[in-house]
């Protein structure tokens, strides 16, 4: 008797399964040594199928990283910039912490301008950037930050240090180190209690 045919996977399925795989051999062997034949050997799935799903490497990259992207909550809506803002950053640490999403982060800090992966991943980040504004748009609504604060520039320095300390700093990465972070960079732009919430635009 013939031992049964592994299910070949569809769908959904192959892609979850790919994707995954990809990211692993990001990180361990990075994107420029990335191959077609390994991430179908150990995929599972025959090369020429994935050819068909990701006809480049370029577009295999793409979808992998934005697989990560996407796990991210961009809007969480907890009704305070504070609130907001440690739901969001408790994601991106969690996702640090995964063994399997360490080439997605390599691949953020090594992406150059004017390369084909660079660009891809500036790009993307950009993407992610906006939508995360709604968080400071909705803080700017509701009064909590100074009308000359930076949400970009907040954000970024944000971002940069939360990755920081998680990647480099890991031992001393817990729930408070994250709230102390977040309640330094602040503290320099939300807007007094006393200053009140300022007066809605006048339409013209």
């Amino acid at each position: 008797m013939r031992p049964p045919r592994a299910r070949q996977l569809r769908g959904e399925n192959l892609t979850a399964k790919v994707l995954e795989v990809v990211l692993s051999e990001l990180d361990r062997v990075g994107h420029e040594k990335l191959a077609f034949e390994q991430v179908a050997a150990r995929a599972g799935v025959n090369k020429v199928t994935l050819y068909r799903h990701w006809p480049t490497k370029l577009e295999l990259i793409r979808a992998a990283v934005q697989l990560v992207a996407d796990e991210t909550p961009s809007q969480p809506d907890t009704g305070t910039l504070r609130g907001d803002l440690l739901e969001q950053f408790r994601a991106l640490r969690a996702q640090a912490r995964d063994p399997s999403r360490r080439g997605f982060f390599r691949l953020l800090f090594d992406a150059r301008p004017g390369e084909p992966v660079g660009e891809l991943v500036l790009k993307l980040r950009d993407e992610k950037d906006a939508q995360e504004m709604h968080i400071y748009e909705r803080a700017i609504e509701r009064g909590e930050l100074r009308p000359d604060a930076d949400p970009r520039l907040i954000h970024g320095v944000l971002f940069g240090a939360v990755l920081n300390f998680e990647l480099l700093h890991s031992d001393s990465s817990d729930e408070a180190s994250l709230e102390s972070l977040l309640d330094l960079v602040l503290a320099s732009v939300l807007r007094s209690p006393k200053a009140g919430k300022p007066p809605p635009a006048r339409r013209s």
